[in-house]
């Protein structure tokens, strides 16, 4: 099934949640209310915890209300015994009593993918945060963080040197990464690098450039960039594509030229979220066009006689070992098609992506399959034997054609409908019916293509399908959701020649 955003999980749909615990901004362009609308834009379901009331607007702070401690651990408990997040976003905490509470209830309920955004300063220069908190939170907070997201001048204030040059700013991230033991992304918007951020890893030094936009609308920047983060980060992305894409989020939020506000600072959320940027983040997101247009097809799957009988364990072990057979088969050409991406790839890390998957495939799902012919009783001599079912053919010369006469994007989109389609299809029995996993026979199949590793090789796949596609025209889009949707219907048709064992 596809990954199509849809507030539904009875449906099979895999939803992801991420909660912010911030202040709230009542003019809307921060906080809490800049976070919400950020991580719905960028696919993911907001869940809040608010640390503070603030009476402001574009032109400053005129009052701070906090939040009791034990109320805020009562909002913190209510979110992770019911809806558990995928990720955490932490931003404005005005208090060391609050920065506690948070530390305690976050290492309590096992957080994780926790992005922390230590404002201290609000855009238009009020102070956000007391002394004491800021102590606590480098304390308490920071080694929980999977990163944190300070500015030009909190990473000033934190590290306690003066930052003037980009060899400033990769001192200063490796100096407050080493100290806290987390990832640290440094914001250069601040005057030093234009938009050009600096993340220090752990171990690598890494730059992200952005094309400055002259645009004076920038309250909430920090906000929407560390809550963008924060949602990639849920959706399974690594640190540096969930940076990437929240980079390029913005970027199209500040080019949207917004005026809401009479201040220089004004607000980059609300209408660009709501109107502007759902156009242009659909444009960025090719993946989930691709996954909508073939949904129809993608949703037959589930009811799909061969699949049926897998989850309930009910499938003739003949329909399966026919299918075994045919699937090694289809996995040789499939390898091929990656050996030509190989060939392809326009740079060092698309060849790394290509040529990794090969070994995955080679080394990695064979085996599985290997493993059930030795349980089936197939021999060597009948795989040499077998021939490839015409279906089976006609769908592998497709893909082949594709790779030969297209580039390394018309690839992934090929590939893609297979490789997705199986962590859909096993995540949905394993919903539908969990004991699936625990059958002596096809539990292994299904805990294969649902496991986290499989997973994480399908992200990997969609964010560099996502990424090289940012920039593409209606046209060339069309063209890979036409891939897609034959790729696609080739899948139907693998399981329909599996179940009628098809010559």
């Amino acid at each position: 099934m596809p990954l199509i955003f849809i507030w539904k999980r009875n449906e099979g749909i895999n939803v992801k949640t991420a909660l912010s615990i911030a202040g709230s901004d009542s003019s809307g362009g921060a906080g809490i209310q800049a976070d919400m609308k950020t991580m719905a834009m960028n696919g993911v379901y907001a869940m809040t915890a608010i640390t503070a009331l603030t009476a402001q607007n574009t032109t400053g702070v005129q009052g701070i209300h906090e939040v009791p401690a034990e109320f805020l651990a009562m909002q913190i408990d209510s979110v992770f015994t019911d809806i558990v997040p995928d990720a955490v976003k932490i931003g404005m905490v005005a208090s060391a009593e609050l920065v506690e509470t948070i530390g305690a209830k976050l290492a309590e309920h096992k957080a994780k993918n926790i992005v922390v955004d230590p404002v201290m300063i609000a855009t238009s220069g009020s102070a956000l945060a007391k002394g004491g908190a800021v102590e606590r939170m480098k304390e308490v907070l920071f080694p929980l963080a999977a990163v944190i997201t300070p500015n030009i001048p909190e990473a000033e204030a934190l590290s306690g040197m003066k930052i003037q040059t980009a060899s400033e700013m990769e001192e200063a991230a490796k100096l407050l990464g080493r100290e806290y033991g987390c990832a640290v992304l440094v914001k250069g918007g601040h005057a030093v690098s234009d938009a050009n951020d600096v993340l220090w890893t752990g171990d690598d030094i890494v730059w992200f450039h952005g094309k400055h936009i002259d645009n004076p609308n920038t309250h909430g920047t920090g906000c929407t960039l560390s809550s963008a983060i924060a949602a990639n980060l849920a959706k399974g992305y690594s640190m540096i594509d969930a940076i990437e894409r929240a980079k390029a989020y913005i970027s199209g939020a500040l080019s949207a030229m917004l005026d809401l506000g009479r201040a220089r600072a004004r607000s980059i959320t609300s209408l660009i979220l709501q109107a502007n940027m759902r156009r242009r983040l659909s444009d960025m997101a090719v993946v989930d066009r691709l996954l909508a247009a073939a949904k129809p097809i993608w949703d037959r799957y589930n009811d799909h006689p061969f699949v049926k009988g897998i989850e309930d364990g009910t499938l003739d072990k003949e329909k399966f070992r026919y299918y075994i057979l045919q699937d090694y088969l289809y996995l040789e050409e499939y390898a091929k098609v990656f050996a030509i991406g190989v060939a392809k790839a326009e740079s060092l890390e698309m060849i790394r992506l290509f040529a990794g998957y090969i070994n995955v495939l080679t080394d990695g799902e064979m085996d599985i399959h290997r493993g059930y012919m030795g349980e089936l009783g197939i021999t060597q001599e009948e795989l040499d034997s077998t021939e490839r079912a015409i279906d089976n053919l006609s769908y592998t010369s497709y893909m082949l054609r594709v790779a030969y006469e297209e580039t390394q994007v018309e690839i992934l989109a090929a590939i893609l409908s297979c490789a997705h389609s199986y962590e859909m299809i096993a995540k949905r029995i394993i919903e539908s019916n969990p004991a699936s996993v625990d059958h002596p026979f096809y539990g292994e199949w299904i805990k294969g293509y649902a496991s986290d590793a499989y997973t994480k090789e399908n992200v990997t796949l969609m964010a560099h399908l996502d990424r090289l596609t940012e920039n593409y025209t209606k046209a060339q889009i069309q063209h890979l959701i036409d891939i897609f949707v034959i790729s696609s219907r080739y899948e139907e048709k693998f399981w329909d020649l599996s179940w009628n064992m098809s010559k």
